[in-house]
């Protein structure tokens, strides 16, 4: 049985598009992760306020997905946008909460990007759940993201193949 959480920045956002794509792939329900603070909707001030919590590998506090297990699920899909190079922090912040329950599972991490590919994302994140079974991770341009539905969902078919 799998599932996905994933973080994004806009209600209209790539990382959510991407979920939304991805889990109709699979048939498994979504989980958002949001942060307790928002970030700003304004780009420029969303980037002064989420860098230097980039660049510093911080935790953001999130609120609570009610009740959810993440133990009960074999595979997990999880999406974040590149910030930075890294993961947003929210999503780093819900890894390290669940790190115990990821423990043993197969995880399968996607992330969205204006350019920057997959840089430090992929690492990163087995870094933080080392007795997990992270396959390699994939990066997806938001740019073109709505149009490249055949490449989300050839992401999943790979993924399930490989498990």
């Amino acid at each position: 049985m799998s599932n996905l959480f994933y973080f994004s920045w806009s209600p209209d956002g790539n990382t959510r598009f991407a979920a939304e794509t991805i889990a109709a792939k699979l048939g498994a329900q979504t989980f958002e992760i949001k942060a307790e603070k928002p970030y700003s909707s304004d780009y420029g001030a969303c980037c002064d306020e989420a860098k230097p919590e980039c660049t510093g590998k911080q935790l953001r506090p999130i609120l609570p997905i009610d009740g959810l297990d993440a133990a009960q699920y074999d595979v997990i899909f999880v999406g974040t946008p590149n910030w930075w190079g890294t993961m947003a922090p929210p999503v780093r912040t819900w890894v390290t909460q669940n790190a115990a329950a990821l423990e043993g599972k197969t995880v399968c991490v996607f992330q969205t990007n204006g350019g920057g590919r997959m840089q430090r994302v992929g690492k990163e994140f087995a870094e933080l759940v080392p007795n997990s079974k992270v396959l390699p991770s994939q990066a997806f341009s938001g740019g073109s993201i709505r149009r490249n539905v055949a490449a989300l969902e050839k992401f999943v078919t790979d993924r399930v193949t490989v498990q």
